[in-house]
């Protein structure tokens, strides 16, 4: 029997292409938090949560497998279809599901999480994706139906989930650090209907603001310790980082109000 091809995905800040498709099945390189994640895919699966990849074993050479989520990805520079209104809603939609599946879960006391840009958990945090950017969610038909690549999901906040993902599917950003295709969009409009999807009143509208201009704080830090040691982010803060996170944050906090509203 012909063994199927490795097709290296694209993506993936840290892979470096070491991700890969074989048949109908994702290889990915073992980590020290690998366990932890295929513990929550496996009770995500056992939930009955059908948009999320399940751990399949450890092969030959030593990576994870876990099942191919079929359809579409888009990645950079981002296609105007990936900016379409009705797909924004279909993410926060899929969200809420994933959270509402996560709330039953039970981290075991020696799971161990990628978790740079997170403050230490507090009672009540779920363990959440913490990562849902574009290149991150599957789509067929112009819906969101899969959520992939959990390498940084953690015990958090789910309103900082919420926020990660505003921060990359609004997305809140400074019009000058869009993609052409994405240029003119209403990103305040957007950011709301966001929200509305995720029925928040405004005590958690104003709490997602908060934690966001956080997160983008943090991640100003992080990206900083991270590039003087990966190439990858090297490349990434050499290419104008610091200057896109802070007007990143100058139009959140611009809006900051209308948002809350």
């Amino acid at each position: 029997m012909t063994t199927p091809a490795e097709i290296p995905l694209p993506g993936g800040l840290g892979s470096g292409g070491a991700v890969v498709r074989v048949g109908d099945t994702v290889r990915r390189p073992r980590r020290d938090y690998s366990d932890s994640v295929n513990d929550f895919l496996g009770h995500l699966a056992a939930v009955g949560f059908d948009a999320a990849p399940v751990p399949l074993g450890i092969d030959d050479t030593g990576r994870d497998i876990l099942t191919w989520v079929d359809g579409d990805v888009a990645i950079p520079p981002f296609p105007r279809w990936a900016a379409d209104d009705d797909l924004l809603l279909s993410v926060a939609h899929l969200q809420r599901r994933l959270h509402d599946a996560a709330r039953s879960y039970q981290p075991p006391s020696t799971a161990t999480w990628q978790s740079a840009n997170l403050p230490p958990p507090v009672p009540g945090d779920i363990v959440c994706h913490n990562d849902l950017c574009i290149e991150n969610i599957v789509v067929r038909d112009g819906v969101a139906v899969g959520v992939i690549d959990f390498d940084f999901a953690a015990p958090t906040n789910p309103l900082r989930d919420i926020a990660i993902a505003a921060r990359h599917w609004v997305p809140v950003r400074d019009e000058v650090d869009l993609d052409p295709d994405w240029r003119g969009i209403d990103r305040l409009g957007r950011m709301r209907r966001f929200l509305d999807a995720h029925e928040l009143p405004a005590t958690a509208r104003r709490d997602v603001v908060d934690v966001l201009g956080q997160f983008l704080d943090r991640a100003l830090e992080t990206m900083r310790t991270r590039a003087l040691t990966e190439p990858a982010y090297r490349a990434i803060w050499d290419g104008g980082y610091p200057d896109q996170n802070r007007r990143s944050r100058a139009w959140l906090d611009r809006h900051a109000e209308r948002i809350a509203a």
